[in-house]
This record gives C-alpha cells, structure tokens and sequence, in this order.
C-alpha cells in the first residue's frame, strides 16, 4: 500500500493534535514501506516476536521519556537559581533608593 506524498494530514480533523499523530503514522508507514516493502498485514512474524519488538520499542520509549524528563529537571533547577539571582538583585539595586527615601522622611519629620 502506498501513500500519497504529498498528502497531508491538516485537515482531516479539526484537533492540530491528532493530525500531527496522522502525519507521524503516515510518515512511519512510508518509512517502513521503504525499508521492509511489505505492509504490516503482509508481515507474517510469529507472535512471540511481535511482542518481543514491542516489548523492545517500549523500554527504548521509557529511555527516551526519562532522558526528556531530566532536561526538564535541569531546565527547572536552573530557572530557580535564575529567580534567586533576580531576587537578590532587585534587593540590592533598590536599597539606596529605599534607604535615600528612609532618610527624606526623617528630615520631613525634623
């Protein structure tokens, strides 16, 4: 079975989403063809090897998920250094400012 090329998977419903999985799905298909040149129904591995290929995907998903979770984690690490380094510079840029407007007040008062 061959696809289109040039089809694409904008429209087939109104979710950007689930049309991104389409074209994902058609992408790996033509990938497939290419490499195996045979649809998955003509694909006639036993069993036990389907599930052994997908017992395969599955742990190098798990990889790829926990790979991605720890660049968040940095990603979130460093954005609370960044929000204490803001903090502590807004502290120390106001506080002539503050002190300047501290001293104002007691001169009024005097």
């Amino acid at each position: 079975m061959t696809i289109n090329p040039d089809f694409t998977s904008g429209g087939v419903t109104d979710d950007p989403v689930v049309n991104r999985v389409i074209d994902l799905i058609l992408k790996r298909h033509m990938q497939g063809m290419s490499k195996f040149g045979k649809t998955m129904d003509e694909n006639n591995r036993p069993l036990d090897q389907w599930m052994t290929e997908t017992i395969e995907e599955l742990i190098d998903a798990i990889h790829y998920l926990e790979k991605s979770k720890s660049i968040i984690d940095k990603f979130k690490n460093k954005e609370k250094q960044l929000e204490a380094l803001v903090a502590k510079f807004k502290e120390n840029t106001f506080v002539e400012e503050k002190d300047q407007n501290e001293n104002n007040q007691k001169e009024n008062q005097t």
